[in-house]
């Protein structure tokens, strides 16, 4: 009882000293941005794969820019992926637009994506490359403004922060409340202590300059988690990782919990993998699940139920403040205890294995930044 009542406590002291640094941070927000009037040429490469939920209108996001000089690439393994027909009705939309689709089955390496813009980035013509994902919105300003930091010559990559746009079934409205609620804090408590070596993958920017210097996508073969690596060797190489001001809406489209689980399995996995430490540190983030056992094996209640009601009532002010600081999708306040719960299952599975699913793919996440094809 001694014992449960000790990791009761150290939870939940550890979860209310992180939720008053989101507290902290997210009221903060994000530094201005730096206003000029710089427009290089630009190509955004749009890796695809599949006909997603509201595919048409996130490609058609990212063709309509009020930007001078783009060129969009879109990329795909396979002639016969149900994406095609689509990206081909957007291209038709948009006469004007300098779009190429390059279909090209070769994999240069385990990890998908990465294989993907390693095809196309042949086909790209300028030296300001930007990586947006087919599942993102953006707003029709949103390339002038992202690609700014660029402009500072130190500076060889920029990344933005993304929130989760949900279809309207619950196991998609749960899984958007993650990046809502619990990434987008986590990166402003976690830039508040350190450089940033790290970038996203819904939204990334490079220069080629510095692209070649690491080796290009070659270099990100077999990447476990290919945004990460990028910002990775780009810090290694001595070029400056820039956040944006601007942040994109990423369709959260989960049919199912268990097809929700399977998904945020492989994300954790390759956080796993790559930090494993921090991984661990997470559970701060989501206790919850854990606080609710100790309750049940022993905890006295009269100390329970009063912290755990102060933890919900937290997360739930933290859920109305994001709203409020970043206009975010609608408040679902009911649903912040049930996203936690979910966090907890999710970081309870995570070390039982190594696979990950990836489309039809099985991948097996290595020791490191590395994962290779399930035997």
């Amino acid at each position: 009882m001694l014992a449960s009542s000790l990791i009761g406590g150290a939870l939940a002291a550890g979860g209310f000293a992180y939720l008053g640094l989101a507290f902290r941070h997210v009221n903060r927000g994000l530094p201005p941005a730096p206003v000029s009037d710089w427009r290089p040429p630009v190509t955004v490469m749009v890796p695809a794969h599949g006909e997603a939920p509201r595919l048409a209108e996130c490609l058609r996001s990212i063709c309509a820019q009020d930007y001078p000089t783009l060129q969009v690439v879109f990329g795909l393994h396979s002639p016969d992926d149900p994406a095609r027909k689509v990206i081909e009705r957007i291209q038709a939309e948009f006469p004007a637009l300098d779009t190429t689709l390059v279909i090209d089955d070769r994999r240069a390496g385990s990890n998908p994506k990465n294989a993907n813009l390693a095809n196309m980035y042949p086909a790209a013509k300028h030296d300001i490359l930007a990586m947006i994902d087919s599942d993102v919105e953006i707003p029709p300003d949103f390339m002038g403004k992202f690609i700014q930091p660029l402009s500072d010559p130190t500076a060889g990559g920029v990344t933005s922060l993304y929130y989760g746009s949900p279809e309207p079934n619950l196991a998609s409205q749960v899984g958007a409340l993650f990046h809502c609620d619990w990434f987008i804090p986590s990166v402003l408590v976690d830039l508040a202590r350190r450089d940033m070596d790290i970038c996203y993958g819904a939204a990334i920017a490079v220069t080629r300059k510095a692209l070649t210097a690491i080796g290009g996508f070659e270099a990100m073969a077999d990447a476990v988690a290919q945004d990460f690596v990028f910002g990775h060797e780009l810090h290694r190489h001595g070029f400056r990782v820039r956040l944006s001001t601007e942040l994109v809406a990423t369709v959260v489209a989960e049919p199912s919990f268990s097809a929700l689980i399977s998904h945020e399995l492989r994300w954790n996995r390759a956080i796993r993998a790559i930090r494993p430490f921090e991984h661990f540190l997470s559970i701060f983030m989501s206790p919850l699940g854990p606080m609710l056992l100790m309750a049940l094996l022993g905890w006295p209640l009269w100390i329970a139920l009063p912290l755990i009601v102060l933890h919900v009532w937290l997360r739930i002010r933290l859920h109305l403040l994001l709203r409020e600081r970043f206009g975010l999708c609608p408040a679902r306040p009911w649903l912040v205890p049930l996203r936690e719960l979910v966090n907890f299952v999710i970081w309870v599975r995570t070390p039982l294995g190594r696979k990950v699913r990836w489309d039809d793919r099985v991948l097996v996440t290595g020791d490191g930044l590395r994962m290779k094809a399930a035997d």
